[in-house]
């Protein structure tokens, strides 16, 4: 009969790290090898299943809410700040090209200036022909 040595799962496994030869396979040929701490799949399953209680799923509920509430939030300020960021841009582009109330016109919005463009528009359209 042989002598009965009782390993836990843990330092069973140190066993298997050796690569000469199967430290785990010679100690079961010597000993018999009884593991102390083992649970099958489903003694596993139960165990984590009994740390479940009310109490504490409602607690990971409500942390899982908070985390929700506080992303929902952060989404919600960035937002703003790039809905903020492109009105400063349009603003910024119409006191540029002159539409906005307080901007002075970099070109004049005279009749002029008027006939000037439509003569810069007539060359050129002989340049590159009639768009239609």
């Amino acid at each position: 009969m042989k002598v009965k040595k009782f390993y836990t799962v843990k330092e069973w496994n140190k066993f298997k790290s050796n690569d000469y030869f199967d430290m785990q396979d010679m100690l079961c040929q010597k000993y018999d090898v009884i593991l102390t701490d083992y649970q099958t799949k489903r003694e596993k399953i139960f165990s984590v299943l009994k740390k479940i209680n009310l109490k504490n799923l409602d607690k990971g509920i409500t942390e899982f809410s908070k985390l929700v509430q506080s992303f929902g939030g952060s989404m919600e300020q960035l937002t703003r700040e790039i809905d903020s960021q492109k009105h400063k841009d349009k603003d910024n582009l119409d006191l540029v090209w002159g539409k906005s109330d307080n901007s002075v016109p970099i070109w004049s919005t005279t009749e002029k200036n008027y006939d000037s463009q439509l003569q810069h528009k007539a060359n050129l359209e002989k340049i590159w022909g009639n768009e239609k």
